[in-house]
């Protein structure tokens, strides 16, 4: 039998599921009818503290109830094929503005969610991140745990990676092509003709692939101990090429 994860241990699990995804329902308080939860769709970025961000306008019916009362959950998941056995993740905490024109905020945000790019050019359109307080996180049958919001940036505080990430994206986009080929044959098994890093988060990063002219999805590569800076990032980059020629 093994042994019940650490709460230490079931947050950096936490934080990686939470920077794999990007599904998620957000609640607030209801305005039009008090004392009633409101849910939504609302897909999210992480930050590099390990904080949703999300892009919403001022009309919309949740942004209405942030505004009168900032404190909102988000359900984090990864698909919908069995919600009950897939892992997911409750975040309690503070919705709070952000600027929409941080560039490096924007641009990892268009990256993964290129459809939004339109609505940065709507006035009523506006970044937000939840503060996160309190986790509730079920990885799956005996696996689960509550914990504090600051365990899931635990570490991050000193990260470089928020204006660091974009060049590192370019570099290995513009000059390790086929490292990004070798990766997805190596790590899913998956033969692409085209790889593309999407982005890079302290636990990982996330490669979109082709086959043919078709794009199939997004693969993600876990790293075995947290990137804080591009120096960090090289060395477990360059390590995961010398595994791939193994």
């Amino acid at each position: 039998m093994s042994a019940a994860p650490t709460p230490k241990s079931l947050a950096r699990e936490a934080r990686q599921f939470l920077f794999s995804t990007r599904h998620a329902i957000l609640s607030t308080h209801s305005m039009k009818y008090p004392g009633f939860p409101f849910g939504s769709v609302a897909p999210f970025v992480c930050n590099q503290q390990a904080e949703p961000v999300i892009l919403i306008s001022t009309i919309a019916e949740h942004t209405k109830n942030i505004l009168e009362n900032a404190k909102v959950s988000l359900l984090v998941f990864s698909g919908a094929e069995d919600l009950q056995a897939n892992a997911r993740l409750t975040l309690m905490g503070e919705a709070i503005p952000c600027d929409k024109q941080d560039a490096d905020l924007r641009a990892r945000y268009l990256r993964y969610l290129p459809q939004a790019a339109s609505y940065f050019d709507m006035h009523d359109f506006h970044f937000y991140r939840i503060q996160v307080e309190h986790v509730r996180y079920i990885a799956g049958f005996g696996r689960m745990g509550w914990f504090e919001g600051s365990a899931l940036n635990e570490g991050l505080g000193e990260s470089m990676l928020a204006a660091q990430e974009a060049g590192i994206v370019a570099h290995m986009n513009e000059d390790h092509k086929d490292s990004l080929l070798q990766y997805c044959q190596h790590v899913h098994d998956i033969t692409a003709d085209h790889a593309e890093m999407i982005g890079l988060d302290a636990e990982g990063f996330d490669v979109q692939y082709h086959q043919g002219e078709e794009t199939q999805g997004l693969l993600r590569f876990a790293f075995e101990q947290p990137v804080l800076n591009a120096m960090d990032a090289r060395k477990a980059l360059v390590a995961l090429s010398q595994a791939c020629k193994a």
